[in-house]
Protein backbone atom coordinates (compact mmCIF):
# COMPACT_ATOMS: atom_id res chain seq x y z
CA UNK A 1 0.00 0.00 0.00
CA UNK A 2 2.54 2.40 1.00
CA UNK A 3 4.36 1.90 -2.47
CA UNK A 4 1.26 3.07 -4.30
CA UNK A 5 1.10 5.70 -2.27
CA UNK A 6 4.39 7.18 -2.93
CA UNK A 7 3.68 6.62 -6.59
CA UNK A 8 0.59 8.56 -6.32
CA UNK A 9 2.72 11.56 -4.43
CA UNK A 10 4.96 11.46 -7.39
CA UNK A 11 2.60 11.31 -10.19
CA UNK A 12 0.72 14.71 -7.81
CA UNK A 13 4.19 15.99 -8.12
CA UNK A 14 3.96 16.44 -11.91
CA UNK A 15 0.58 17.57 -12.26
CA UNK A 16 1.67 19.92 -9.55
CA UNK A 17 4.28 21.48 -11.74
CA UNK A 18 1.89 21.33 -14.61
CA UNK A 19 -0.71 23.49 -12.35
CA UNK A 20 1.59 25.92 -11.40
CA UNK A 21 3.15 26.45 -14.55
CA UNK A 22 -0.64 26.94 -15.60
CA UNK A 23 -2.02 29.11 -13.17
CA UNK A 24 1.32 31.30 -13.31
CA UNK A 25 0.68 31.70 -17.07
CA UNK A 26 -2.90 32.64 -16.77
CA UNK A 27 -2.82 35.39 -14.14
CA UNK A 28 0.16 37.53 -15.61
CA UNK A 29 -1.15 37.28 -19.02
CA UNK A 30 -4.90 36.03 -19.31
CA UNK A 31 -4.57 33.16 -21.43
CA UNK A 32 -5.52 29.81 -20.18
CA UNK A 33 -3.12 27.78 -21.80
CA UNK A 34 -4.76 24.85 -23.00
CA UNK A 35 -1.76 23.92 -25.21
CA UNK A 36 0.83 23.79 -22.04
CA UNK A 37 0.21 19.62 -22.34
CA UNK A 38 1.33 19.78 -25.71
CA UNK A 39 4.76 21.75 -24.71
CA UNK A 40 5.86 19.37 -22.30
CA UNK A 41 5.23 16.32 -24.69
CA UNK A 42 6.96 18.05 -27.57
CA UNK A 43 9.75 19.00 -24.79
CA UNK A 44 9.57 15.51 -23.85
CA UNK A 45 10.04 14.38 -26.70
CA UNK A 46 12.64 16.63 -27.94
CA UNK A 47 14.45 14.86 -24.21
CA UNK A 48 14.21 11.50 -25.49
CA UNK A 49 15.67 12.61 -29.00
CA UNK A 50 18.68 13.93 -27.45
CA UNK A 51 18.97 11.22 -24.89
CA UNK A 52 17.73 7.97 -26.64
CA UNK A 53 18.70 8.31 -29.81
CA UNK A 54 21.75 10.31 -29.91
CA UNK A 55 23.36 8.75 -26.64
CA UNK A 56 23.40 12.02 -24.58
CA UNK A 57 23.53 11.88 -20.63
CA UNK A 58 20.83 12.64 -18.44
CA UNK A 59 22.01 16.06 -17.62
CA UNK A 60 23.52 17.83 -20.63
CA UNK A 61 19.84 16.22 -21.80
CA UNK A 62 17.75 17.56 -19.89
CA UNK A 63 19.68 21.18 -19.27
CA UNK A 64 19.31 21.50 -23.39
CA UNK A 65 15.52 20.14 -23.42
CA UNK A 66 14.28 22.00 -20.17
CA UNK A 67 16.03 24.65 -19.31
CA UNK A 68 17.62 25.94 -23.25
CA UNK A 69 14.82 24.77 -25.24
CA UNK A 70 11.84 25.41 -23.03
CA UNK A 71 12.27 29.05 -22.74
CA UNK A 72 13.37 29.80 -26.14
CA UNK A 73 9.66 27.93 -27.17
CA UNK A 74 7.95 29.99 -24.80
CA UNK A 75 9.49 33.16 -25.65
CA UNK A 76 9.01 32.02 -29.63
CA UNK A 77 5.28 31.78 -29.02
CA UNK A 78 5.00 34.47 -26.86
CA UNK A 79 6.52 36.93 -29.59
CA UNK A 80 4.70 34.95 -32.57
CA UNK A 81 1.61 34.53 -30.95
CA UNK A 82 0.36 35.25 -27.57
CA UNK A 83 1.29 38.94 -26.90
CA UNK A 84 -1.16 39.74 -29.32
CA UNK A 85 -3.89 37.53 -27.40
CA UNK A 86 -3.85 40.01 -23.84
CA UNK A 87 -6.99 41.50 -24.96
CA UNK A 88 -9.07 39.51 -27.45
CA UNK A 89 -11.75 37.94 -26.32
CA UNK A 90 -11.92 34.87 -24.40
CA UNK A 91 -13.33 32.74 -27.00
CA UNK A 92 -10.45 33.70 -29.23
CA UNK A 93 -7.80 32.98 -26.57
CA UNK A 94 -8.73 29.39 -26.00
CA UNK A 95 -9.01 28.61 -29.75
CA UNK A 96 -5.45 30.08 -30.42
CA UNK A 97 -4.46 27.66 -27.50
CA UNK A 98 -5.99 24.84 -28.67
CA UNK A 99 -4.22 25.76 -32.26
CA UNK A 100 -1.05 24.89 -30.55
CA UNK A 101 -1.97 22.50 -28.87
CA UNK A 102 -3.06 20.35 -32.21
CA UNK A 103 0.60 22.10 -34.20
CA UNK A 104 3.24 21.11 -31.73
CA UNK A 105 2.73 17.36 -31.60
CA UNK A 106 3.01 16.99 -35.55
CA UNK A 107 6.02 19.35 -35.64
CA UNK A 108 7.69 17.59 -32.80
CA UNK A 109 7.18 14.49 -35.23
CA UNK A 110 8.25 16.02 -38.20
CA UNK A 111 11.65 17.56 -36.09
CA UNK A 112 12.46 14.54 -33.97
CA UNK A 113 11.34 11.39 -35.72
CA UNK A 114 8.18 9.07 -35.65
CA UNK A 115 9.96 5.86 -33.98
CA UNK A 116 7.79 4.02 -31.90
CA UNK A 117 9.12 5.04 -28.28
CA UNK A 118 8.53 1.71 -25.76
CA UNK A 119 10.49 2.65 -22.82
CA UNK A 120 10.72 6.72 -21.83
CA UNK A 121 13.68 7.83 -19.85
CA UNK A 122 13.04 9.80 -16.74
CA UNK A 123 15.99 11.88 -15.31
CA UNK A 124 17.60 8.95 -13.16
CA UNK A 125 20.40 7.23 -14.70
CA UNK A 126 19.93 3.70 -16.22
CA UNK A 127 19.54 0.88 -14.62
CA UNK A 128 17.38 3.00 -12.60
CA UNK A 129 18.35 3.03 -8.75
CA UNK A 130 15.90 2.17 -6.17
CA UNK A 131 15.60 2.81 -2.23
CA UNK A 132 13.42 0.95 0.23
CA UNK A 133 11.02 3.48 2.74
CA UNK A 134 9.20 1.71 5.56
CA UNK A 135 9.42 -1.49 2.78
CA UNK A 136 8.38 0.20 -0.15
CA UNK A 137 10.54 0.92 -2.93
CA UNK A 138 10.47 4.37 -4.23
CA UNK A 139 12.78 4.94 -7.39
CA UNK A 140 14.94 7.82 -7.54
CA UNK A 141 12.64 9.18 -10.61
CA UNK A 142 10.17 9.80 -7.68
CA UNK A 143 12.54 10.68 -5.50
CA UNK A 144 13.29 13.56 -8.27
CA UNK A 145 9.49 14.25 -8.66
CA UNK A 146 9.39 14.89 -5.06
CA UNK A 147 12.33 17.08 -5.39
CA UNK A 148 11.26 18.82 -8.33
CA UNK A 149 8.47 19.80 -6.69
CA UNK A 150 9.64 21.44 -3.54
CA UNK A 151 11.94 23.08 -5.66
CA UNK A 152 9.57 24.62 -7.46
CA UNK A 153 7.32 25.97 -4.43
CA UNK A 154 10.26 27.33 -2.66
CA UNK A 155 11.91 29.01 -5.45
CA UNK A 156 8.81 30.69 -6.84
CA UNK A 157 7.75 31.85 -3.55
CA UNK A 158 10.85 33.05 -2.88
CA UNK A 159 11.11 34.83 -6.27
CA UNK A 160 7.25 36.48 -6.06
CA UNK A 161 7.71 37.21 -2.72
CA UNK A 162 10.97 38.76 -1.79
CA UNK A 163 12.64 39.28 -5.16
CA UNK A 164 12.35 42.69 -7.59
CA UNK A 165 11.00 40.33 -10.42
CA UNK A 166 8.48 38.74 -8.50
CA UNK A 167 7.16 42.43 -7.30
CA UNK A 168 6.66 43.42 -11.12
CA UNK A 169 4.81 40.24 -11.88
CA UNK A 170 2.46 40.60 -8.99
CA UNK A 171 2.32 44.22 -10.07
CA UNK A 172 1.61 43.54 -13.52
CA UNK A 173 -0.94 41.00 -12.30
CA UNK A 174 -2.96 44.01 -10.62
CA UNK A 175 -3.32 46.53 -13.06
CA UNK A 176 -1.12 46.38 -16.26
CA UNK A 177 -1.43 50.21 -17.17
CA UNK A 178 -0.39 51.23 -13.72
CA UNK A 179 2.69 48.84 -14.12
CA UNK A 180 3.48 50.35 -17.53
CA UNK A 181 3.02 54.07 -16.08
CA UNK A 182 6.19 52.97 -13.43
CA UNK A 183 8.60 52.35 -16.07
CA UNK A 184 8.45 48.67 -16.41
CA UNK A 185 7.46 47.33 -19.41
CA UNK A 186 4.44 44.41 -19.31
CA UNK A 187 5.66 42.86 -22.57
CA UNK A 188 9.06 41.65 -21.04
CA UNK A 189 7.91 40.46 -17.80
CA UNK A 190 4.93 38.18 -19.61
CA UNK A 191 7.88 37.02 -22.00
CA UNK A 192 10.06 36.03 -19.09
CA UNK A 193 7.05 34.11 -17.37
CA UNK A 194 6.19 32.19 -21.08
CA UNK A 195 10.07 31.26 -20.69
CA UNK A 196 9.80 30.05 -16.99
CA UNK A 197 6.07 28.25 -17.22
CA UNK A 198 7.51 26.61 -20.78
CA UNK A 199 10.57 25.15 -18.85
CA UNK A 200 7.65 24.03 -16.18
CA UNK A 201 6.01 22.20 -18.68
CA UNK A 202 9.58 20.73 -20.10
CA UNK A 203 10.04 19.64 -16.69
CA UNK A 204 6.78 17.76 -16.41
CA UNK A 205 6.67 16.25 -19.58
CA UNK A 206 10.47 14.71 -18.95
Amino acid sequence: MLGYIFAGIALGSIYAIAASGIVVTYVSSGVLNFAFGSMAFFLARFYYFLNSQHGWDQLPAVAVSVFLAGPALGALLYLVLFRHLRLSSPLIKIVSTIGVSVALPPAALMLFGNDTITSAPGLASQPEPTYKIFGAVVTLDQVIAFGCVLAAVVIGTLVLQFTEVGLKVRAMVDTEAMTSLSGVSPARISVCVWMVTTALAGLAGV
